[in-house]
C-alpha cells in the first residue's frame, strides 16, 4: 500500500468523489457530473418597489441576489436578501423576502423607505451617511455569535469613496448597522458565504485578471478582522478555446435567445461572479461564465451571455475544474416562460433540505434592454439536486471499483449515498497489508440494491464498523450498473 499521510474523517461529513485527493485507485468508472432540476421563478419583480419601466436602466434587471435563503430560528421563516432598485445614483436598497417552505415568498412591510408615496414595502438599506443608502446584497446568519444585534451580517458594494466592499450587521436582517471596518477594494460583483463548522467568513471581489473579470478571496474569523485579498480564480487559456465553440453553438441554434451584437474577432469569456461554498468535506465553487461575443454600440461593455460552471477545491485558492467545464446551470430555451434565458448569476450557497439541495440564482431575459423592455424581465430561481449529487462515479455491466487513501475515522457505522436501483453495491474493509479486515470482506457484506441518500453498510455477524483502534483502514467500494454519490460514518 502506498505510504501516504493518513487521513482523518470527521463524524457525519460526507467524503464526495470531486477530485482524486482520497482516492488510491479507481477501476472502470466513470465521473459523471448532474445538473439541477429548474423548479422556474419563485421570485419576480416587485411594482412596489421597483419603478415603471424606463424610469432607470438598471430597473429592467431586477430583482436579482447574491445571497442565498437563510434560516431565522427567531422568527421560524427563511429570511432572503434581493438587490432592489435605486431612488437615486447614491441611494440603493435590497427587499426582504419570507417564506415558511422555500418555495412560497411573501413580502414583509417594515416600513423603512418611502418609495412610490407609501412605507408599506420591504425595502431595506444600510446607512452611508450623507443621505446615502446601500442594499445589502449577501447575507448570512450566524448563530453562533454571543451578541444577538449581530447575527445577521451582510455585505455591501459601495461607490464611494472607490469601488469598495463594506460591512454591516443586523439584528433581525431588516435593520442594519454599518460598521467600522476598513472598505476592501472591489469591482462591482461580490459574493458571501459562512463556513459555520469552522467560523469562516469567505468573501470574494471581482479584480482584473489575465482574461478579464476575475475574482479574489479574503476570509475573516470575527467579520473584523480580513485578509488580504488574493486572485484565486479567473479564466484561462482552454477556457477561451472552449468559449468560441461554446458562441457559435448557441448563435447557430434559434431555441435559445440571441445576444444583440456579434463580433467574432471579439469572442472570449471571463468569470462574471464567483461565490465560494463550504460544502461537507470540500469548497464548492460557483463560476458565472460570462461569454463575450463583441462590444455594444456604446462601446463600454459587452453584449452576451451566461452559464454556471463548477470547481472544487480544499484549500480555496487550488481549484479543479468539474464536468471538463460544461454547464452546470444552463439557459432555459425559449417559450415556455422562463428567466433564465441569456443572463445566469450563479447560487452563492446550496440550501439543504432534507434529501436535495436547493439553489437559488438570477435569471434574466436579456442583456441589453430592447426599446420598450418588458418590465417583468428577471427573477429569482429555484433549482434542486439529489444531496451530494455533484457528482457521481459510475459503473456499467462490467462492473467498477474505487478505494480510498487510509483513514482513521470517527463514527460506528459506514452510509453510502448510492443508486443502485439497477444493480449492486457492495464494500470491503482493506488493512494495512491490503488485505481485507476479516469479517468485513465483499462476501460479507450485505449487497445494497437501493437508490437512496443515505444507506447504511452493513456486514453478516458485525454491528458495524470495527473497532477504530485497530488503526487506519481504506474503504474499497464495488459497483455493478449502480452511481456512488458520497460516504461517511456516524
Amino acid at each position: 500500500m502506498t505510504t501516504v499521510e493518513t487521513l482523518r474523517l470527521p463524524k457525519a461529513e460526507r467524503q464526495l468523489f470531486l477530485d482524486d485527493v482520497d482516492i488510491a485507485q479507481l477501476e472502470n468508472l466513470r465521473r459523471t457530473m448532474h445538473q439541477p432540476n429548474k423548479k422556474g421563478a419563485v421570485i419576480r419583480r416587485n411594482p412596489v418597489t421597483q419603478r415603471a419601466t424606463g424610469a432607470a436602466y438598471g430597473a429592467v434587471y431586477r430583482p436579482q441576489t447574491r445571497s442565498a435563503p437563510a434560516w431565522d430560528p427567531e422568527t421560524n421563516v427563511w429570511k432572503f436578501w434581493t438587490i432592489g432598485d435605486k431612488q437615486h445614483d447614491e441611494a440603493g436598497f435590497s427587499e426582504i423576502h419570507e417564506s415558511r417552505d422555500g418555495v412560497n415568498w411573501s413580502q414583509p412591510h417594515v416600513g423603512q423607505l418611502s418609495l412610490q408615496g407609501s412605507r408599506e414595502n420591504n425595502a431595506v438599506y444600510v446607512s452611508m451617511g450623507e443621505n446615502r443608502t446601500s442594499e445589502i446584497p449577501c447575507v448570512v446568519y450566524d448563530g453562533n455569535d454571543p451578541d444577538p444585534s449581530r447575527r445577521f451580517k451582510g455585505i455591501l458594494f459601495t461607490l464611494l469613496p472607490k469601488h469598495a466592499i463594506a460591512f454591516a450587521t443586523s439584528p433581525d436582517g431588516i435593520a442594519w448597522k454599518l460598521l467600522d471596518v476598513p472598505f476592501v477594494e472591489s469591482g462591482d460583483e461580490p459574493n458571501f458565504s459562512f463556513d459555520a463548522a469552522h467560523q469562516l467568513f469567505i468573501a470574494t471581489v471581482k479584480v482584473r485578471g489575465p482574461y478579464g473579470r476575475s475574482h479574489a478571496l479574503l476570509t475573516s474569523k470575527d467579520f473584523a478582522q480580513w485578509t488580504e485579498p488574493e486572485l484565486v480564480f479567473h479564466a484561462d487559456e482552454e477556457d477561451q478555446q472552449l468559449a468560441r465553440e461554446v458562441i457559435i453553438n448557441r448563435l447557430a441554434n434559434p431555441a435559445l435567445q440571441q445576444p444583440v451584437v456579434n463580433h467574432p474577432e471579439e469572442y472570449g469569456v471571463d468569470v462574471y461572479n464567483f461565490a465560494i461554498s463550504r460544502y461537507e468535506s470540500r469548497y464548492i465553487g460557483f463560476a458565472s461564465m460570462f461569454h463575450h461575443v463583441g462590444r455594444t454600440w456604446e462601446g463600454r461593455n459587452h453584449d452576451g451571455f451566461h452559464h454556471v460552471q463548477l470547481a472544487s477545491s480544499r484549500d480555496m485558492r487550488n481549484w479543479d475544474r468539474l464536468g471538463e467545464r460544461r454547464p452546470f446551470i444552463d439557459s432555459s430555451p425559449l417559450g415556455a416562460g422562463a428567466y433564465d434565458t441569456l443572463q445566469i448569476l450563479g447560487p452563492s450557497s446550496p440550501v439543504i433540505r432534507d434529501d436535495e439541495l436547493w439553489f437559488y440564482y438570477t435569471g434574466i431575459k436579456f442583456r441589453w434592454p430592447p426599446e420598450n423592455p418588458d418590465p417583468d424581465c428577471a427573477a429569482i430561481c429555484l433549482a434542486t439536486l439529489r444531496r451530494d449529487g455533484f457528482i457521481s462515479l459510475d459503473a456499467d455491466e462490467d462492473g467498477g471499483s474505487v478505494t480510498t487513501e487510509a483513514f482513521h475515522w470517527e463514527g460506528e457505522q459506514l452510509y453510502l449515498n448510492v443508486d443502485a436501483s439497477k444493480g449492486e453495491v457492495f464494500c470491503e474493509l482493506i488493512d494495512a497489508t491490503g488485505q481485507p479486515v476479516p469479517g468485513f470482506g465483499r462476501g460479507e457484506c450485505v449487497p445494497i440494491s437501493d437508490d437512496n441518500v443515505r444507506l447504511a453498510v452493513n456486514w453478516q455477524g458485525h454491528n458495524g464498523m470495527p473497532s477504530s483502534s485497530g488503526g487506519p483502514i481504506q474503504l474499497r467500494v464495488l459497483l455493478h450498473n449502480a452511481q456512488l454519490y458520497s460516504y461517511w460514518f456516524e
